[in-house]
Formats: C-alpha cells, structure tokens, sequence
C-alpha cells in the first residue's frame, strides 16, 4: 500500500514536490537515530560543495548538522528574516565526505560554488529556493537536492526534478547484507541530451535558465514553465479536449490499487464534468476539464487528497501528463512501453525519463504511479549514499565500496603516522584479539607494520577493529581476528587526512585530543577534521 507525503508542505516552501512511501514493518532490528551519509563528487566542478540537510521531525521543522544533531528553526515574526547558516563543507571535486543523516522527513539540498539563502518566517517556518521567481536570491546558484525520509521503518530516499533538471546526481543505501540499492544515474552525455532534446522542441524550448554569463543552470518543470510564460498555458489542451470527448461516450474505468485490483472506479463526462462512481453505483468524485498547469502539478483540477478521490486524481494526472488516456479505457493499466508517444505529452517528462539510466525519475509529482519513480527503500539502512556526477560523459553508479566511508584506502605496507608523526602501534607486540591500539614513536617494527588491502588494515596477521562493531563515539579501536565485518572495513579522505569507518560513518581519532602524546589510545568519533583525526601512510 502507498502513502503520498508532501515533504514541503510543513516546510512552507514556494513549491510542492511529492514523494511516495511505501509503508513498511518496522525492521526487527531497530534503526539507529542516525546513519552514515557519503556524499561523492565526481562532478569535474571545481570550487566549494556546500550540503544542507533540512526537514522535519515530530512536528518541528529545522536543520541538522553533520553530526546528525537537529536544530530547530528560531521562532520569528511575520517578516522574513535570515535563517541560520546550516551549511555543512562538502567534498571538493575527486573527493567523498561522510556526515550523519538523522531521523527526518526532507532534503539533502547541495550546491556548487555558493552557499544556499534560506529564510526563516512565521514561528519556524521555512522558505525555500523557488528559483521561478526572478527575485529569488538562489535564483543564479548551481544546486540541487535529494528528498528523504528515515523513521523507525528504513529509509526512503530518492532523485527528483519535479521542479526542474539541474545538476546531475545519483542516490542510495546499503542494506544490512551490504547490498547497495541506487538510482538517478544519467545514460552517457544525458544531461546535455535532455537539455538538447527540449531545446529542439516546438514549444519547449525556453525551459532554461541561465547564469548572467551565460552557462546553463537548469531546465525549469513545465509546472513552472506555465508560471512563468516560459511555456504556453494551453500546451496540453489539445490533448485533453480529446480526452474529454472519449469518454462523453465511454467509461474510463480507474483501478489504482494493484493490491486491491478489484476496486475499481468509473467515470464518464456529462456537462463537462467528469464523475466518478464505485461499483455499487454510489458517486465518489467529480473533476472539471483540467488545465496545463493543473495536470503539470498534479493539483487544482486535479486535487489529491490521501483516499480514494487521491487515488482517481493519481491516475488521471499520470494519464495526462503520459498521455495514456486514449489507449484504452482500463488505466493505469500495465504497458509502460506508450508512455508520451502522442504529438501533445509531456516532453519534459518524456526526455528526462528517455536519459535515466535506469528508466526512473520523478519528473511529475505522481510519476509513483505504476512505480516509474527514482526511489529506493530498505527498513534496515546502514548506509546513504548521494554522488554528484558529471555534467557530461560517462557516470558510474554508486558502488558503496568500503561502505561509502570515503575514497578507498591507499595500497600498500608500512606504517601508519599521527599529524604528529607517532605511528600506530599493536601494544607489546601481542596479536591477541581485543589489544587495543595506540599511538607511540616509530620505530618500525612489526607492530607498527600495517598491509592496506581493500577496506582492511591488518598487522600481525590481525585487522584494525571497532570493539563490538559499535557505532558510537568513543568506541575503542583495537586488534581482531580479521572477519570482513563493517568492523573492520576502513576508507581515507585524502581531503582531511580521516581514516573513516564506514559502518559508523565516524573517523579514527586518539582519545583526548591534542596534544598527541605517547601511549595514546585509539577510538572513533564523529569526522571533525582536528589534528587527533589525521593520519598518513
């Protein structure tokens, strides 16, 4: 059974994006209150990366930093006002950073070059981009965002261009058995294609927008293409006029629920209006003609609340915007194979889906409907994943290699060095299981010795390990029979120097901080860049 959750309708935003959520058991195994998120750039952009995490949670809104520790919005009158700087440093280009995603409802916002401007107003409530308006302050910023959601039932997160098309990215998670579940992967050279394809369109080609120097920053949504003029209003009229005549002598039959196939409504145009009854006869729900815009956001004429009047406006707006309508009379139907093939679609849409590696975006509110949305689910996440890809050539889909802790580990064997020059070191030499490691002056022997392969380091014929395979901060780090655990499994960021576990998604550090000092034992705490978490090799 699916369940529609408007993610910015709390969030009092300008736009409205819908995401849909599976309803799940919740997992045997609780769901921590944060998980690890890896964010890799293999954009080819140069400059800053700046990484927001706003939402939602038990009916408070704000922002969490990369700690994963929630801050709600400050309570403020009417009038706008700034709201805090909730920006989190993001990964340079070649680079990966991990932070922690806490348990909300909201978005994953990044963006290139520039920090975000977000405005706080009426007792917490926040304005987010709505790059539409000319006025808007993030209206010449290169940025884009994922939406999630993490509750006690997993993990829902997916890719999205309700709103427009802009830098390319993918998302993901890692199960529990390490499975790596990703979407949102662009075919090669797809951004340009999709950009190419509008712009060679009759009457979709003025969809984007542009820097004041000249270089693209995004495709607009027909949905806002119709607000702005930038699209005509009456584009799919055409095809609704014929619509609307179908079934003035036919009935349109709506079954929504592929659980329920049996539930079924039927609808027929009288007087202009199209009314729906059940099967014992009984009105549910009538709607007028709908406009362009109402079918390019799937609300106005085309309203869908959470039942089953929702579940009638589902179909149409996915008829519409598909333009399936009139193929057939049973819908959705099964057949995804004439989605937008009449001459009046919805060709944003079409080419966006066309380019999708995978097939699957959100390129419409209800693109749910019969499951061709960018989402992945699990109810036991380990891990998140975001990778921002090139603007043009080949992308590669999210691996979660090493746990999507960072990039992977340097190969190789010898020592491994504090920012203070000690090295790591397997005390008295003993490989017994649980000796826990510290720090010391080099002296190259054995127990400072360390073999880097794949995720793992080992020395002694034993690996570095998280005691008990903890995620929390201050867990010891020690030596352990090596068992390919998450435990054991160890990526570096060269950016900072971190050695990151990424199970946990936290950093090896020396207990207590600066100064370094000899016979200073080993731990994971939340990435921080201070000089207890730099390593060398």
């Amino acid at each position: 059974m699916t369940r529609l959750r408007r993610l910015l309708g709390a969030l009092a935003s300008l736009t409205v994006v819908a995401a849909t959520l599976v309803a799940a058991t919740p997992s045997a195994t609780a769901v921590p209150s944060t998980i690890p998120l890896t964010i890799t750039n293999d954009s080819g952009r140069a400059g800053p990366v700046y990484v927001y995490v706003l939402g939602e949670t038990g009916g408070r809104l704000g922002w969490a930093d990369a700690s994963g520790t929630f801050h709600p919005w400050p309570t403020v009158g009417a009038t706008p006002v700034n709201a805090p700087d909730a920006a989190i440093v993001g990964p340079t280009n070649g680079q990966s950073t991990t932070i922690q995603l806490p348990k909300l409802s909201g978005r994953v916002y990044f963006s290139y070059g520039s920090k975000l401007v977000f405005k706080v107003v009426n007792d917490g409530r926040l304005v987010q981009p709505a790059v539409q308006n000319p006025s808007d302050p993030n209206r010449n910023i290169l940025f884009n965002w994922t939406e999630y959601t993490l509750n006690d039932s997993g993990l829902w997160i997916n890719s999205t261009q309700v709103d427009f098309f802009s830098a390319p990215y993918q998302t993901g998670l890692r199960k529990a058995d390490g499975t790596v579940l990703s979407t949102g992967m662009l075919k090669p050279d797809g951004y340009p294609a999709v950009v190419n394809a509008l712009a060679g369109t009759p009457g979709w080609s003025n969809l984007a927008q542009r820097a004041p120097d000249g270089s693209l920053l995004r495709v607009m949504s027909p949905g806002h293409g119709v607000g702005t003029g930038q699209i005509a209003s009456n584009v799919m009229s055409g095809y609704v006029d014929r619509v609307w005549s179908k079934y003035s002598t036919e009935t349109l039959t709506v079954a929504p629920y592929s659980y329920e196939p049996g539930k079924q409504f039927f609808g027929r145009v009288q007087n202009g209006v199209m009314s729906f009854t059940n099967t014992s006869g009984t009105f549910v729900t009538s709607f007028p003609k709908p406009s362009s815009d109402s079918i390019f956001g799937c609300y106005r004429d085309l309203h869908a609340p959470n039942n089953d009047v929702g579940a009638i406006a589902r179909t149409l707006c996915a008829g519409f915007n598909r333009t399936t309508l009139l193929l057939g009379t049973v819908h959705p139907g099964t057949n995804t194979s004439n989605f937008y093939q009449d001459a009046t679609t919805n060709y944003y849409a079409k080419y966006v889906h066309q380019q999708m590696a995978n097939g699957k975006a959100y390129a419409f509110a209800f693109d749910d409907v019969m499951a061709q949305e960018s989402l992945v689910h699990d109810g036991n996440p380990t891990a998140a994943y975001i990778k921002l890809d090139p603007f043009s050539g080949t992308a590669t889909p999210i691996s979660g290699s090493g746990g999507g802790g960072g990039a992977s580990l340097p190969q190789g064997t010898g020592p491994v060095r504090a920012s203070n020059g000690m090295c790591v070191d397997v005390p008295w030499a003993d490989p017994f299981d649980g000796n826990p490691l510290q720090i010391v002056s080099c002296s190259g022997n054995a127990a400072q010795t360390w073999t880097r392969t794949g995720t793992t380091l080992w020395a002694l014929g034993k690996c570095m390990d998280v005691s008990g395979g903890s995620t929390a901060d201050g867990a010891a780090v020690q030596l352990w029979t090596c068992n390919s655990t998450g435990a054991q499994s160890w990526t570096y960021q060269a950016s900072t120097q971190a050695l990151v576990n990424p199970q946990s998604g936290k950093c090896l550090a020396a207990v207590g901080g600066t100064p370094l000092r000899d016979g200073q034992r080993l731990e994971i705490r939340t990435c921080n860049g201070a000089a207890q978490q730099r390593w060398t090799f």
